[in-house]
């Protein structure tokens, strides 16, 4: 077996590899010999049929077996001699096969890069500092309050920054459109999470109302709202 590397970039190696003819051709006809001796045809006994009809029938199939076999058992012989490192599958395809000629195929392949360790002495590092205002400190307190607030139910209409939870169903039209629904859902007026205008026509809105809701591109209908909740008093 020959074996030459190429280097085609920091990462990638090209290999081709040669194969003795001799030993490819031997290969596949000990392979057919096998295969005639389970061979069915008819008008002829099993074992029996001629080995030119065998190599006639199944011998394209066989080398090619043959070959596949041959390649992949070369391709990682050859990495380890060459004490190649791949980083993933290669890419193998034949460039000579034909009986009578060395079988040759090329690999290509990517490998893990060299990497060298170097000294950090000396290394000038500068280190961020950060100063943290009382402001800020305030800032993410009330961020952390609202994250983690726990509503009260009341009887009462809806107001900016309380929390309603509401069944809606959108139409286009008058032809209710496909995820413009959803039951149970919770919503806090003012969040700016919704279409704009949607939160605001509910401001007002009591437990057990219906209410119909116009938007810019579309038409909110008949939402049922549910008990209006209240963030608790500081």
């Amino acid at each position: 077996m020959q074996v030459s590397v190429e280097t085609t970039s920091q990462i990638e190696r090209r290999i081709t590899i040669q194969v003795p003819a001799a030993e490819i051709d031997g290969a596949v006809s000990a392979r057919l010999k096998d295969t005639a001796k389970n061979v069915r045809l008819n008008g002829f006994r099993q074992g029996r049929v001629p080995m030119a009809v065998v190599q006639q029938r199944y011998g394209q199939d066989v080398r090619n077996e043959v070959v596949s076999e041959v390649m992949r058992e070369r391709y990682v012989r050859a990495i380890t001699e060459e004490g190649l490192n791949p980083a993933g599958f290669p890419k193998i395809e034949p460039s000579v096969n034909e009986s009578g000629k060395d079988l040759e195929f090329v690999a290509v392949m990517e490998v893990y890069p060299q990497v060298e360790l170097t000294s950090i002495e000396g290394t000038e590092i500068e280190r961020p500092v950060v100063e943290v205002s009382d402001a800020d400190v305030d800032e993410m307190i009330d961020t952390l309050r609202k994250q983690n607030a726990a509503w009260e139910e009341v009887d009462a209409a809806a107001a900016d920054g309380d929390q309603v939870t509401i069944d809606f169903q959108g139409y286009i039209g008058d032809e209710p459109f496909e995820g413009g629904s959803a039951e149970g859902h919770t919503l806090v007026i003012g969040s700016n999470s919704f279409i704009p205008g949607f939160e605001a026509q509910l401001i007002g809105a009591k437990a057990g109302e219906e209410k119909t809701l116009n938007v810019t591109f579309l038409r909110i209908t008949r939402p049922s709202i549910w008990p209006v909740k209240k963030p608790p008093s500081r």
